[in-house]
């Protein structure tokens, strides 16, 4: 390279270095790269390509001297043509006649064949060893050919840019991980506020409940509602997905059952009359809850209760020292606007346990890949039954965490205990 050329190097270097730093966005950057190399090798066209891994392919983000036709549907695949071999091997590339070349484009490279022409230059724009893009710079003013100096020149404004780019990459995901964080943080606030502060004081119950967030937050929510004394009723549901969606959908369950409690209905009339208010916020969020209702009524010693597409409560049958199940076999809340619920009715004595749960319980897994499981769950019960409610729901829930430990929970881990007095 002659004292002209390096100084022109030099200058090209130091004016994309001024440039990049008030770049407000990669956008912006690559528009700047792109008026660096057309200013500095005099040339009509340029573009740079970068991969999209949603297609598998490399296409436009900004272009000089390319018609804007070109610029949106042009795409080039991985391996395939200049851009695309070039992408692949990771070196420049300095064609003469295209015709002559063998990584020259094929039939069916671009969408045009207006895109490329001879002579051009076209080199990666990778950060150590991968690429992620190719600069393609074409068509020169004064008719000259590309020497080496300029490929030499090329190759080093692109490695100046893709660090760049690669730093803007790296605090763009910093901050979507940050916003991430704060949105988890909020719905895991927005969780913790829906359910019981205290666990509720009701005549011949002990009741406690307990929900531990995941990692990712779920829309797990258990609730106690005593207004009526002589028949609490209790929920325990899962809304699916995670984040903030999840939580303001499991919010407005919530306002819905508190909302219909007061109604003189049954467990089932309940579930449906909360299944035609959700439909259609669940229908247009995609999403569905499962839930359980339970009702317990004082004067004839006897549970009542729906599931919907929910693991139906575990019993526990002191006198015989068993588990009972016994699930009504309803749909989510959400699946369908009609959908019809069915109640069941199970007579309690005095020492038995009843215990709702949500799935991220069974379905805990540790780090052989192994499942919590329905017979640990009922083992781990069996252990603690003599305890009290709260002492039932803390042995189960230190028990999962203990069998993921060290993992953490993909998922909610909720249980409502209610031991009959």
């Amino acid at each position: 390279m002659n004292e002209h050329s390096s100084t022109t190097s030099l200058e090209a270097v130091h004016s994309l270095s001024v440039a990049i730093a008030t770049a407000a966005d990669a956008g912006k950057i690559y528009d700047l790269i792109l008026d660096v190399v057309v200013k500095t090798l005099g040339v009509e066209r340029a573009s740079i390509m970068r991969y999209d891994s949603s297609i598998g392919a490399l296409r436009i983000v900004a272009a000089r001297g390319i018609s804007p036709e070109i610029v949106k549907n042009a795409l080039v695949k991985v391996g395939e043509g200049i851009s695309g071999k070039v992408f692949v091997s990771n070196e420049p590339l300095l064609i003469k006649e295209i015709k002559a070349e063998e990584a020259g484009p094929g039939k069916g490279q671009y969408r045009t064949k207006s895109l490329i022409s001879a002579p051009v230059t076209c080199f990666p724009m990778k950060v150590g060893k991968d690429a992620f893009g190719v600069i393609n710079v074409t068509d020169r003013s004064d008719g000259s050919p590309f020497t080496e100096s300029d490929l030499k020149l090329l190759t080093t404004l692109a490695n100046q840019a893709a660090a760049y780019l690669h730093i803007e990459q790296l605090m763009e995901e910093r901050q979507a991980n940050e916003r991430l964080k704060q949105q988890l943080e909020i719905a895991r606030q927005i969780q913790y506020r829906l359910v019981p502060v205290d666990s509720p004081k009701i005549e011949g119950l002990d009741v406690a409940g307990r929900l531990i967030t995941a990692e990712r937050v779920g829309g797990d929510y258990y609730d106690c509602f005593t207004n009526d004394p002589k028949k609490p009723s209790f929920v325990i549901a899962d809304v699916s997905g995670h984040s903030v969606g999840a939580a303001l959908i499991m919010a407005a369950f919530r306002s819905a059952m508190r909302a219909q409690r007061d109604w003189e209905f049954n467990s089932s009339e309940l579930m449906q009359k909360i299944n035609t208010i959700l439909f259609e916020d669940l229908f247009q969020a995609e999403q569905f809850i499962s839930a359980t209702y339970l009702q317990y009524i004082k004067s004839r010693q006897l549970i009542e209760y729906t599931s919907a597409g929910h693991p139906p409560p575990i019993v526990w049958r002191n006198a015989d020292a068993a588990f009972e199940e016994h699930g009504t076999g309803d749909p989510l809340l959400g699946i369908e606007p009609k959908a019809v619920f069915h109640q069941r009715q199970v007579v309690v004595s005095k020492g038995d346990v009843i215990v709702l749960y949500t799935d991220g319980i069974t379905e805990a897994v540790d780090k052989n890949g192994e499942r919590f499981g329905h017979d640990r769950l009922k083992e781990c019960l069996r252990d603690a039954v003599v305890g009290s409610a709260q002492q039932i729901v803390d042995v189960l829930v230190e028990t999962v965490q203990a069998f993921i430990d060290p993992l953490p929970a993909r998922d909610d881990i909720t249980a409502l205990v209610i031991k009959v007095g």
